[in-house]
């Protein structure tokens, strides 16, 4: 596992649904809902991938991703 801490800029980060919009083949709505609803036990809370900031969740694309491609 990669310990370096990659900066996070304003293009990485998104919305779910724009997500889903730039990668159709990968998501679909339920499926990204699913994954951020049960991030605790998947491990994307760990990663860093889900960011919830006053009670909105936004997505890091880069590391939403490389997790789930893996």
């Amino acid at each position: 596992m990669d310990t370096t801490i990659q900066p996070t800029t304003l293009t990485d980060v998104c919305l779910p649904k724009v997500l889903v919009k730039e990668n159709p083949e990968l998501f679909t709505d339920s499926q990204i809902n699913w994954l951020i609803k049960t991030r605790h036990k998947n491990g994307l809370a760990e990663t860093g991938a889900v960011l919830k900031i006053s009670r909105k969740i936004y997505l890091k694309k880069s590391i939403f991703v490389t997790t789930q491609r893996k």
